[in-house]
């Protein structure tokens, strides 16, 4: 009779060292970071107990999963961090998985907050005005919106409406007479007491009014003031109210969503099909839906861990936490997350797994659009694994190059040369990881040198970090790929890939051509196939990113004009300037008052004086 196999085969042992260290392991809360032989950290996890949780990867009761045994096999050391609780090593872990990027982690992988509308009821004159970033106070914000453009407009139409301060609190202190906002009918110039506090408030409520949604409120209290106008033979003042009106209705046009009998809160739905996973995240203000978005991950952690996770990167993030959180599965850590939410927030806040209601509507919704989401990723993932292993068979490669660095020289004329790297993961820009370089060793025009300087900067860090790609792509023929052949030995980088592109040759009348080492010919891969348009684009990337480095290094040398250097007069201070004038030819021109709506009439004397004292600079 023949023995059927396990299918889940226990974890290999760990190695005598490895053995040792994870007896010597404390059982009091923290993070345990396993790491390679290479010291490259695979995963990162967290613990109320390390000890027991750490040899549980090891024993028999080990659950067997894929995921679990590739995980294991390339376990060689280990390293931990304590922790006084729970909590703290939760943000622990989150913060170590966003800075280190783990191979078999989950990553939020676009974690920028949306933009919002910030109304600072904290300052004496509030402001109108965009952010990113929520703070605890008395601050009001709305949003997050999906896109900065509609929230300009918003903001926009609140400044032809409204007409509120718009300048900086620096700025606002120093007026002495009303500034061209003023003249032109952008703001009431509370700066120099043209308009009372009572009034200004009165013209902030409003903006709340219209912020919140709240029109028909809002429409009233214009209509009265426009008749009360109209009576008092105030034509032009009623003319002012009635074109609020019909800004206002444009406004709530494009408004018209469905409304749920609720407050704020935030929605998540997760969908699984083998190692995807797909989190649909909807957002709900004052029982409007305002955003949604799909975060899409393959992975073999099992859905309760993804889901934590996910909840955890997506809240450390400087976004406004509300009342109440739903999801549509429960998980481990829905307590202790559910706790540090609320302590974030200043007062309580819930994690629900609703089952009737509204809360319930909301999260079919949101399991709608995640299954909508799921397909669309699904297929675009599965095109993506197609090309990568047509690149991965074409380029001769040992593993599909799911991570894919690209670099590129830009100079002028020898003169401020500066290096580029772009980064590219499974078919998509990973912009955090693109780096500038400033080229520090090499003088004159000599692109290879200045490749090689770049590349031994990045690859040092990035065998000291454990943070490799799977294939090095150089701008540029056999000279650039020679070159980064030759750094990638001295480093002793055998596992890394290499290939260059090269661009338009006209006098053979080739186009794209794809350099290999040990090749001494191009390889024949023709420019409109999907592989050759993926390494093109990575490549014009990389051009991209290297010209507007270093097209912004040439402006910032150029406008060296004789502001810098002048006490009191900063960064901003010289762009303000720079802004109303444009040139130092009409700075030099423009008269004490005319620098002083600027900079104030110190200043403005004292810029002056360093302008007549340094004739020199360039106009």
């Amino acid at each position: 009779m023949t023995e059927t196999p396990n299918p889940n085969p226990p974890a290999a042992p760990p190695g005598p060292e490895l053995k040792k260290k994870v007896a010597r392991l404390p059982a009091s809360p923290g993070v345990y970071i396993m790491k390679d032989a290479r010291s490259r950290i695979l995963y990162i996890g967290k613990a109320v107990n390390l000890r027991s949780r750490v040899r549980s990867y090891f024993g028999k009761s080990n659950d067997g999963r894929p995921f679990m045994r590739l995980l294991l096999k390339r376990i060689d050391d280990l390293d931990c961090i304590l922790t006084e609780t729970e909590e703290e090593a939760l943000i622990l872990e989150n913060n170590l998985i966003k800075k280190h990027r783990p191979l078999y982690n989950v990553r939020l992988k676009d974690d920028k907050t949306y933009v919002s509308i910030k109304v600072t009821l904290s300052e004496e004159w509030p402001r109108v005005m965009i952010t990113r970033r929520y703070r605890q106070g008395k601050d009001l914000y709305f949003g997050p919106y999906g896109s900065s453009t509609a929230v300009r407009e918003m903001l926009r139409v609140i400044k032809t409406v409204f007409p509120l301060r718009t300048c900086t609190n620096g700025f606002f202190r120093n007026r002495t007479r009303a500034c061209m906002e003023y003249e032109i009918g952008r703001c009431t110039a509370p700066c120099v007491d043209l308009i009372s506090k009572e009034d200004y408030m009165e013209d902030v409520s409003q903006v709340v009014l219209l912020l919140k949604g709240r029109s028909k409120e809002l429409e009233r209290i214009i209509e009265k003031r426009m008749k009360n106008a109209s009576e008092a033979r105030s034509y032009e003042l009623a003319a002012r109210y009635r074109d609020q009106l019909a800004a206002i209705a444009k406004v709530f046009e494009t408004q018209k969503v469905e409304e749920f009998r609720l407050g704020d809160i935030d929605a998540f739905s997760i969908i699984r099909e083998g190692d995807f996973v797909a989190i649909q995240a909807v957002l709900v203000r004052e029982g409007k839906i305002i955003n949604s978005k799909t975060h899409s991950y393959r992975t073999g952690l099992p859905r309760a861990k993804v889901l934590s996770s996910f909840l955890t990167q997506y809240y450390l993030a400087d976004r406004y936490i509300p009342p109440e959180v739903l999801c549509d599965s429960d998980f481990r850590d829905r307590e202790l997350l559910e706790s540090w939410l609320s302590e974030r927030r200043g007062t309580r806040a819930r994690i629900s797994l609703p089952q009737r209601g509204d809360k319930a509507a909301i999260m079919r919704l949101a399991s709608r659009n995640a299954r909508n989401s799921f397909r669309i990723e699904l297929d675009e993932q599965e095109r993506m694994e197609s090309l990568l292993d047509s690149l991965k068979k074409h380029l001769e490669l040992a593993v599909a190059p799911r991570r894919i660095e690209c670099y590129d020289i830009s100079n002028f004329q020898g003169s401020l040369a500066v290096g580029s790297m772009v980064s590219f993961e499974d078919g998509k820009p990973v912009r955090d990881r693109y780096r500038k370089y400033r080229i520090q060793t090499v003088v004159g025009a000599d692109d290879f040198r200045c490749m090689k300087e770049v590349l031994e900067r990045r690859l040092e860090r990035g065998l000291k970090d454990g943070d490799l790609p799977d294939l090095v792509l150089v701008d540029g023929g056999k000279g650039q790929l020679s070159i980064a052949v030759k750094v990638l030995k001295a480093l002793g980088l055998s596992g890394v890939a290499v290939a260059s592109l090269a661009k338009e040759r006209r006098s053979k009348k080739t186009t794209e051509r794809i350099f290999l080492p040990g090749r001494r010919n191009p390889l024949a891969l023709a420019q409109d196939t999907p592989e050759s348009l993926y390494l093109q684009r990575i490549r014009d990337e990389a051009h991209r990113f290297a010209i507007q480095y270093h097209r912004g290094l040439r402006r910032k040398d150029a406008m060296k004009t004789g502001l810098e250097g002048v006490p009191g007069i900063g960064q901003k201070r010289q762009q303000a300037v720079l802004d109303r004038f444009r040139t130092l030819a009409k700075i030099r021109e423009a008269s004490t008052e005319e620098l002083s709506e600027v900079i104030g009439k110190k200043l403005a004397l004292a810029l002056q004086d360093a302008l007549r004292k340094n004739p020199a600079v360039k106009n």
